[in-house]
C-alpha cells in the first residue's frame, strides 16, 4: 500500500523490480487508476526485489523525490507502505503581477477604442491620407529633379562610351 493524494493516482505506476546479481529485471507493474492497493504476483521466498514508482508528472510542474522500498520475500503476504508527496511548484509572484498588468492595460485600451471609435475613425484616416498624400508629394519632387537622370540619357543617345564616340 502507498500513501499520497487521490489525484496524483492516475500519474503513477508500480513497479517490482527482482534484484539478482547480473542486473536488476522488472518483475511486474502496476498502473495505479483508482486504488492505492496494489497485489503483485506470486514469488519465489527468499528473493531480495525492489519496488520502485515511476509518475508521469511534469518536473517543471512538481517538486518530488520517487521513493524505493528493498522487499524480501518470506512470507505470503506482506504490506509495505511507500510515501509520494509530489509539491505543486508556486509560479513568481513578479510574472504574475506582471502579466496581469500587462492585461489590465491592453483591456482598457481596448474599451477606450471601443467606446470612440465614432470619433477615432475619421481622425485615423485624415492621419492615412495626409502620409499618403506627403509620400505622393515627395515622389512628384524626387522625379522633376532629374538632371543626373538627363546627363545620363544624353550619354546614351549619343553613344558615347569610355571616353569614344561611336560611328554612326
Amino acid at each position: 500500500m502507498w500513501r499520497s493524494r487521490m489525484s496524483i493516482l492516475p500519474s503513477t505506476k508500480v513497479i517490482l523490480v527482482e534484484e539478482s546479481k547480473e542486473s536488476g529485471k522488472k518483475v511486474h507493474s502496476s498502473q495505479l487508476d483508482q486504488s492505492r492497493i496494489f497485489i503483485f504476483p506470486s514469488m519465489d521466498l527468499s528473493h531480495s526485489f525492489t519496488v520502485k514508482l515511476e509518475s508521469t508528472l511534469s518536473p517543471s510542474m512538481y517538486n518530488y523525490k520517487i521513493p524505493d522500498v528493498k522487499v524480501k520475500s518470506e512470507s505470503p503476504f506482506q504490506h509495505h507502505e511507500i510515501g509520494f508527496f509530489p509539491i505543486r511548484k508556486s509560479i513568481p509572484q513578479e510574472q504574475v503581477t506582471r502579466a496581469s498588468f500587462t492585461a489590465v492595460a491592453v483591456i482598457v485600451l481596448s474599451m477606450v477604442l471601443a467606446a470612440n471609435h465614432a470619433t477615432l475613425v475619421p481622425v485615423f484616416t485624415q492621419v492615412y491620407h495626409s502620409v499618403i498624400t506627403r509620400n505622393n508629394n515627395d515622389i512628384q519632387v524626387t522625379s522633376s529633379d532629374n538632371s543626373g537622370m538627363e546627363y545620363i540619357d544624353d550619354v546614351h543617345k549619343s553613344g558615347i562610351r569610355r571616353g569614344k564616340s561611336r560611328k554612326r
